[in-house]
């Protein structure tokens, strides 16, 4: 058995220097704030606690929509007839739509995202899928293909059901899902008004209204679950998604989700290690008389971190064990590994830059007896 381990600094300062983020509460019950590139999970409570995500239901419901929007089997110009079960669709929000009126999709998922309406929702999932349960069907089974391991959907527009449920955690997920896959009609959730049938109604997310970089997502309130509120922000070239649910007021959900964000964007940055494609590093692989010009990543390796920890940050290569010969260019051999004290270690797979041969008998004996010598001065 054997192991390469490269130790390659980013900047290494003694532990007793290390400085950690600030700490911060929340009133609402259950609470989460993520990195939307990374993931990262920056502030957590009670996040995977399952509760009622009342209107914040309709991100699942537009994010639907916004599938078939990008694969083409719907349009922003195609019409949905509104049935009588969606026009006599009143308890809660609504839009107001017209029974047997046609409705561009467009305004109808801006009577969904701006206006929040229950019976827009309604055209939207008996079109799609010909029944609200049906659609809602479709619902949790998006939700459990992008990773959100505690929710169930009964219908598209929140409204309270025992079997219809989440978590903030699930909640961000979604959400960091349409923001970074539908770029092109998140746009819509900064909107802060919308008429219809000359009624026109203004968008119920409070941190809209504040210049601090938010531009969605979605409001909810059930007697039963409190207030919450689902929320992303931008500074610079950091995003945050905010997701908070159980708090007593609207006034405490619009300041409690400020401080989140707020907080977020102040303890916490975001340092590119290294781009896609880029040369990690170099290594002699064991086995072989020759040197591997360098390794490299798939994809961007970003890390978000404590502000105060950012200086003691390192990573350091590891190469497979029981590396099979030969080698080919782009095979997976090794993995970078990312430390922060206190903090859970990131890895991101290395790939070969170039193709690599086994060394011939006389060289691999030649270091058989090199290394064994070398062992008796050690």
């Amino acid at each position: 058995m054997f192991f390469l381990k490269v130790i390659l600094t980013f900047l290494i300062v003694s532990l007793s220097s290390i400085a950690y983020a600030s700490y911060i509460d929340t009133d609402a019950e259950t609470a989460v704030v993520i990195d939307a590139a990374t993931g990262k999970v920056l502030f957590a409570k009670e996040m995977n606690k399952k509760t009622y995500p009342a209107s914040m239901t309709k991100i699942m419901t537009t994010l639907i929509v916004f599938e078939k929007l990008s694969n083409g089997t719907l349009s922003l110009d195609d019409k949905f007839l509104v049935s009588e079960r969606a026009w006599k669709e009143r308890e809660g929000s609504s839009m107001f739509v017209e029974v047997d009126k046609e409705i561009r999709v467009e305004d109808l998922l801006r009577g969904i995202i701006v206006q929040s309406g229950n019976d827009a929702c309604i055209v939207i999932a008996e079109n799609i899928a010909g029944t609200e349960e049906s659609f809602a069907f479709m619902m949790t089974d998006k939700a459990k293909e992008i990773g959100m391991l505690n929710t169930n959907f009964t219908n598209s527009t929140g409204m309270h059901s025992d079997d219809n449920y989440s978590t903030v955690y699930d909640i961000a997920i979604l959400s960091q899902y349409l923001i970074n896959n539908y770029p092109e009609y998140y746009h819509l959730f900064a909107e802060t008004e919308f008429t219809w049938s000359d009624i026109k109604q203004n968008n119920r997310n409070p941190l809209l209204y504040k210049n601090m970089g938010v531009d969605g997502l979605k409001t909810g309130h059930l007697s039963t679950s409190g207030y919450g509120l689902a929320a992303s922000a931008f500074n610079g070239e950091r995003r945050v998604i905010s997701v908070t649910n159980g708090f007593e007021s609207k006034t405490k959900r619009s300041q409690g989700s400020s401080r989140l964000i707020t907080w977020s964007f102040r303890e916490f940055t975001n340092i590119k290690l290294f781009s896609k494609d880029e040369a990690v590093g170099d290594v002699k692989v064991p086995g072989s008389n020759e040197s591997l010009s360098s390794l490299s990543v798939k994809d961007d390796v970003i890390i978000t971190v404590p502000k105060a920890k950012k200086s003691s940050m390192e990573y350091y290569i590891v190469i497979n064990e029981n590396i099979k010969f030969p080698i080919i260019k782009g095979q997976q051999i090794g993995q970078l590994k990312v430390t922060v004290p206190n903090e859970e270690e990131e890895t991101y797979n290395l790939y070969a830059t170039n193709d690599i041969k086994r060394s011939n008998i006389f060289i691999r004996f030649f270091n058989y007896i090199y290394n064994l010598i070398l062992g008796l001065f050690i």
